[in-house]
This record gives structure tokens, C-alpha cells and sequence, in this order.
């Protein structure tokens, strides 16, 4: 699995930034998963909620 890192963001007078991790197999799996985060975001926020792709980790898994 690797962790597919996404910035979220929101385009006010005070702006919002912060950070997710999204576990997927591959991009097509962390987008959709962002998708519905992002839909879960605006109607928290109840404004318009940006989205960045930043990069992917890929996690260590210790066999032990």
C-alpha cells in the first residue's frame, strides 16, 4: 500500500491548509477516495474546499 498525500485548502479571507494521507493501491483508488473527502469537506466548511496533489509515500511494513 502506499500513502498518496493531498493538500486541502480553502480559498477565504482566512485561508485553511492542511494535510491528508490517503491509503490506496493506486492513484485511481486515492482519487476517489479524495473525491468523497472532498464533498465531506465542503459541506463541514460550507465553502468551496481546494485540492493539491503533494506527492506519495510509500509505507515501510515490517515482517515480523
Amino acid at each position: 500500500m502506499k500513502q498518496y498525500v493531498f493538500l486541502f485548502y480553502t480559498e477565504q479571507a482566512k485561508s485553511v491548509v492542511w494535510e491528508e494521507a490517503v491509503l490506496a493501491e493506486g492513484m485511481m483508488e486515492a482519487f476517489l477516495k479524495v473525491k468523497q473527502l472532498l464533498q465531506t469537506y465542503e459541506k463541514e466548511k460550507a465553502a468551496p474546499v481546494r485540492v493539491q496533489y503533494k506527492g506519495v509515500r510509500y509505507r515501510n511494513i515490517d515482517i515480523a
